[in-house]
């Protein structure tokens, strides 16, 4: 008999995702502001930068949900999420000296910034939704159900992370550390969810990135 985790596996994922996707945005802009400030450019750059990645996520996870409809295969998705978020952790500094140091304007630079940095990942996490919706999908007459029911807890699920991220994660763990929770929270869900995608090759991975991760964490504690 299947566990309530497993009957539910898919809208847990996208409640999860859609949290992440906005704990990521408003962390986003705790990480660039040391370099080109908190100006409305750096805000609508985060936002406009985040919801063309997602609008691409979304095309491009229904073309490959339509032509591979494979629990193996999001949980992929989520795996690369986890490994790009991993990624800003570690060249945030070198990208954000650049642009910060570039010979342009503060628009442009903010838009650079959150491109680099905040794109990617947002781009694969735009996936997850439509991925969900055609694995959840039993016929046509639910169609509308379906998708309505997952885009709403994909929604509810960003409420939520908005709330964590102000009101809990930045003021408490620290916008550093937060990433690294996106991270681990990614790659676990991506674990969970589909064990069998993930190949000696990922694995090895996943332990890099893990002890990656703790090795930074390690050395902020020292040098702190």
């Amino acid at each position: 008999m299947r566990t309530v985790l497993g009957r539910y596996i898919l809208e847990v994922t996208v409640f999860v995702c859609g949290a992440l996707v906005m704990i990521y945005e408003i962390v986003g802009s705790r990480i660039v502001s040391p370099f080109i400030g908190t100006s409305t450019y750096v805000w609508t750059s985060l936002i406009g930068v985040i919801l063309a990645s997602l609008s691409l996520g979304y095309w491009l996870g229904g073309r490959l949900a339509d032509k591979r409809p494979d629990p193996k295969v999001l949980a992929s998705v989520i795996f690369v999420a986890g490994g790009l978020v991993s990624l800003t952790i570690f060249i945030k500094d070198i990208v954000l000296t650049a642009v910060a140091s570039a010979p342009f304007g503060p628009g442009l630079k903010a838009v650079l910034a959150s491109l680099f940095l905040f794109g990617p990942a947002s781009v694969a996490l735009g996936f997850v939704t439509p991925f969900a919706v055609k694995l959840r999908m039993l016929s046509l007459a639910d169609s509308g159900a379906t998708v309505g029911r997952l885009y709403a807890l994909s929604t509810v699920g960003s409420i939520a992370g908005t709330f964590a991220a102000g009101f809990f994660l930045i003021p408490f763990v620290g916008s550093v550390r937060t990433l690294y929770i996106i991270a681990a929270s990614l790659l676990v869900l991506a674990l969970v969810f589909a064990p069998i995608a993930f190949t000696r090759a990922r694995v090895a991975v996943l332990v890099l990135l893990a002890c990656g991760i703790a090795g930074s964490e390690a050395s902020a504690w020292y040098l702190w």
